[in-house]
């Protein structure tokens, strides 16, 4: 399993780029979400629109979706040799979520006899909320109204070779989204975003060590945080969490 971070910030980011992530799972790519930043993160990252061949959105917060409307474009507007090689994008989004996340696109790509079916492909697992990418296995859960009231969210859990880890994507009410039970003897990771200033949307580093027990906070790869991070530098050391670090490739 090889991750690259494409970016690790907030939605304000100046410069970290936008959570988002390469995830390389066999010889499959998954890019989870595509923020506004992803048209610059994903090129200096070494990688192409093209490359991708799944996307996973967790909310619909710009930060997350943002880029997604140019990377369907692109991929559909795809020439090879001065043909056009039109590539639809599967995007795998929580059933809950799809029917804003089609009318969010439709109102761009529904035009000049175009519909979003031409565009991208809508991959909602439905057994349990899981599917396979590769041999691993892709389980989305439910996060709506655990980063903020009346927003549909989701995480995941990709489980491969007898080790998984867990992506929480935004998450502000650990205890209430009972993300812990997400978690077991086999999770090698916590993909979990930190804030370092209090907020009503993300959870505090201090929520965080308090939610999760003291054994798994060497798990926890923290993300999605404040451009000041450097300040509390000495506070993330003594909390023995891993702060991810954009385009430090990680591989379990």
């Amino acid at each position: 399993m090889k991750i690259t971070p494409l970016g690790v910030g907030g939605a304000f980011t100046k410069t970290n780029y936008h959570n988002n992530y390469i995830m390389q799972i066999g010889e499959q790519l998954l890019l989870v979400d595509a923020g506004t930043t992803l048209r610059t993160s994903l090129v200096e990252a070494g990688y192409h629109y093209t490359d991708i061949d799944y996307v996973y959105i967790s909310h619909l917060h710009f930060d997350h979706v943002g880029g997604l409307e140019e990377m369907i474009l692109q991929r559909y507007w795809h020439f090879e040799d001065g043909k056009h090689v039109p590539l639809k994008t599967k995007i795998i989004v929580h059933e809950k979520l799809s029917l804003s996340l089609r009318t969010l696109l439709s109102q761009s790509l529904n035009n000049q006899g175009h519909a979003v079916e031409d565009f991208c492909q809508f991959v909602i697992p439905k057994n349990e909320g899981s599917m396979f990418i590769g041999n691993s296995t892709f389980s989305l859960f439910d996060t709506t109204n655990f980063h903020q009231e009346g927003m549909i969210s989701s995480g995941f859990k990709l489980s491969w070779n007898g080790a998984n880890l867990v992506y929480t994507s935004d998450i502000k009410r650990l205890d209430q989204a009972n993300i812990i039970a997400q978690v077991d003897e086999k999770t090698v990771a916590i993909f979990q975003d930190v804030s370092f200033t209090t907020n009503g949307a993300h959870a505090t580093l201090d929520e965080v060590l308090s939610y999760y027990p003291s054994e798994l906070h060497e798990r926890i790869f923290a993300m999605h945080y404040n451009d000041n991070v450097g300040d509390f530098d000495e506070v993330i050391q003594q909390a023995k969490i891993q702060l991810v670090k954009r385009q430090q490739v990680i591989e379990f």
